[in-house]
């Protein structure tokens, strides 16, 4: 018996590390403050449906989203944009806004150590 509890607790043991190097590399793994957060969502969820599983993920964007205000800027530079002498078309103006507005994100999203991967692009 004493042998089976053994064997038990170290695939437990190698389970947990497994999990946690696949969070660690996709930037997924919870500080304390975000664990209680994301917890008191887990227990909120299981107390109104106990039959649908936790979706950790959209638990981890409800945490880390972008200000309005962050959006009410980027619409203020799409219009200054627009009302520019050069009279871009939207797509131009978006065109211009894309690399601008990913590197805002990106800098928010490591200012504010939001968790996940990114992907990057050749440009």
């Amino acid at each position: 018996m004493h042998e089976q509890g053994l064997k038990l607790y170290s695939e437990i043991q190698r389970g947990v590390s497994v999990v946690q190097s696949r969070k660690a590399k996709l930037r997924m793994l919870l500080n304390a403050p975000d664990f209680q957060t994301t917890f008191q969502q887990a227990l909120d969820h299981y107390c109104i449906e106990i039959d649908k599983p936790f979706d950790f993920v959209q638990s981890s964007f409800s945490n880390g989203r972008l200000t309005s205000e962050f959006s009410n800027n980027i619409l203020a530079m799409a219009i200054a944009l627009k009302d520019s002498p050069a009279k871009l078309d939207p797509a131009a103006i978006f065109d211009k806004l894309g690399l601008l507005v990913a590197s805002c994100i990106m800098l928010h999203a490591i200012r504010n150590n939001i968790r996940g991967i990114y992907l990057q692009s050749k440009c």
